[in-house]
Order: C-alpha cells, then sequence, then structure tokens
C-alpha cells in the first residue's frame, strides 16, 4: 500500500488527517486537500489545487471538469489510501513575500515530502511550481 504521505507530495495531492490543528493557512489547505481526497470529494480537491494544473488538465479532457476527471481516476488517486492512513505536518515555511510556502509533511515510515502552495486570489493553492 502506498503511503499516504507518499501520495500527497508525488502527486501535488495532499492528505491530512492527523494533524493536530493547523498553525497557519497553508497547512489547513494541505490538511483540507487530504481529507477531500480521503472523502472522495473530489470538488473540494479541485477547488484547493492551483488553477495554472486545473485548467491544462480540463482543456485536454475535452469539456470534463476537474472533478469528473479525478472522479474518473478515483482508484489511481486513492486507491491505496486505508481508513486508518495519516500523515503528519512536520513543518511549514511561508516565503517572505507570503506568496509561496512549503508544507513538509511525513508518513507513518517517517518519510518527508514537500508540499508545495502559492498564493491565488489571497488563498492557498496546491502547485507543482
Amino acid at each position: 500500500m502506498k503511503k499516504l504521505a507518499t501520495i500527497v507530495a508525488a502527486s501535488g495531492l495532499a492528505f491530512g488527517l492527523s494533524a493536530c490543528g493547523s498553525s497557519n493557512e497553508a497547512e489547513e489547505t494541505v490538511e483540507n486537500f487530504g481529507q477531500a481526497l480521503k472523502d472522495q470529494d473530489f470538488e473540494t480537491v479541485c477547488e484547493t489545487m492551483d488553477p495554472e494544473m486545473v485548467e491544462p488538465l480540463e482543456q485536454a479532457s475535452e469539456g470534463k471538469d476537474c472533478a469528473d476527471i479525478m472522479e474518473e481516476n478515483s482508484e489511481e488517486l486513492t486507491g491505496d489510501i486505508g481508513e486508518d492512513d495519516q500523515i503528519n505536518i512536520v513543518d511549514s515555511e511561508i516565503a517572505d513575500d507570503e506568496q509561496t510556502a512549503t508544507v513538509t509533511v511525513e508518513n507513518d515510515d517517517e518519510e518527508e515530502n514537500d508540499v508545495k502552495l502559492k498564493k491565488v486570489d489571497d488563498e492557498w493553492k496546491i502547485t507543482f511550481e
């Protein structure tokens, strides 16, 4: 089974369940995205992603919206996520200009991965940049 934090970092999608309350909005975005992924709430998954990632995905899929695309690929996205899988937010760093952030997550195997975020219309969005 893939570990949760690995899925988060490798796919740019986040999954956060066990964090003990976020200390900032970037961490909250990672947690919200992760919970939405686990719940298969693909509307919320897409809402937490950088529109610059969503738009090309939708354009390549001939009229389908992000949530439909995610749902069609749900087995690949969530198939290895178990009921008890969890990730821990280890650290987060917000750039001095407050436009980008990195949230470090750790899976059950103590592997750390970074999730990148950027500000879009005053909201944190998960990105690959």
